[in-house]
């Protein structure tokens, strides 16, 4: 079982015609993590949200890489934020395919191949997830093949290497036994710098162990944990509830809405980098930030035993009473 850090995004966008088709499409500058910049020059990739086909209510999607080449198709069941729905393909640069999977709700689910960037194929698996808890996804592995295409993991059983997405060097390592992990696995992270083994008995986490860039070994349980503010979800609206104070030209003009922000738990517990990204009115934004700029400290995230930063995406609404 893997626990993954999600968090959505979301964005203003302008609305163009297609002169062919006649249908309305959504255009999103991106970058490569995710953060939505205001020009075609500033970004990563451009991504295009086609309204439905006809007897459908999915919009189509496509992104398209710099030099023009795609870079995913797919369907999403809203344009903001992107929830995508069923088979998605993904490419790398020179077209190459990169992944062929399917999405429900958002969730990767079913099966997923995923290829090397010289087109081999890499994995075949299979995930499940728990929709009520969408960040825990459990993998199936049935077929492994290096880039030469000799399988070392056949019907589920063999050695595992999990590359970076970029194919640059392998994270982690272990074997494989019916599709699960099993027994001692060793890895490294290059972004918080440390190196680790783990063990596995039928897919299930036991223990782990890791070592940072000092020397300093930390034991633990649990692979990964979310921040929490004190109190959990619920102590967090309260803090929201009794702190953030409704505007008085807002209140005057009966200016209600969203406002996202994005913000950091930094691995001490503190709130930093707190951004708006989306904004119905300018005093509004500035007394949601100025409360969560007030948040005490969470309890922060812990990858491999330990603390880590971890970004997140919010929304907070301002509504009048009778609005």
């Amino acid at each position: 079982m893997k626990l993954k850090f999600y968090y959505a995004v979301f964005i203003g966008c302008f609305w163009v015609m297609n002169a062919i088709a006649q249908k309305k499409q959504t255009v999103y500058f991106l970058k490569d993590n995710g953060t939505y910049v205001n020009n075609k020059d500033s970004a990563d990739f451009v991504r295009i949200m086609r309204e439905p086909d006809s007897g459908s209510v999915l919009y189509n999607v496509v992104e398209y890489y710099p030099n023009g080449n795609m870079k995913m198709s797919g369907k999403s069941s809203s344009v903001d934020p992107l929830r995508l729905e069923g088979r998605t393909i993904s490419y790398y640069p020179d077209q190459n395919k990169k992944q062929v999977s399917n999405y429900e709700k958002g969730a990767q689910t079913g099966e997923v191949y995923d290829y090397y960037p010289n087109g081999k194929l890499y994995r075949e698996k299979t995930i499940s997830v728990d929709y009520d808890k969408p960040w825990f996804e459990r993998e199936l592995i049935h077929t492994i093949y290096d880039s030469t295409g000799t399988a070392t993991v056949k019907n589920g059983n063999g050695h595992y290497a999990v590359y970076d997405d970029a194919f640059k060097f392998i994270g982690e390592e272990g074997n494989i036994k019916s599709g699960k992990r099993d027994g001692t696995w060793k890895g490294r992270t290059d972004k918080i710098k440390l190196t680790y083994t783990e063990d596995y008995k039928d897919g299930k986490f036991l223990k782990g162990t890791s070592t940072d860039e000092t020397g300093k070994t930390y034991n633990y349980t649990a692979q990964e944990v979310l921040p929490q503010f004190p109190g959990g979800d619920a102590g967090f609206g309260r803090f929201l509830s009794k702190n953030i104070r409704y505007p008085k030209n807002a209140k005057r003009n009966n200016l209600q809405g969203r406002i996202i922000l994005s913000f950091v738990i930094q691995n001490d517990g503190n709130v930093t980098d707190i951004k708006i990204l989306r904004s119905f009115d300018a005093e509004c934004s500035a007394e949601a930030s100025r409360v969560l700029s007030q948040s005490p400290r969470w309890n922060p995230g812990i990858q491999h035993g330990i603390p880590v930063k971890v970004a997140y995406t919010m929304p907070i609404s301002f509504n009048l009473p009778g609005g």
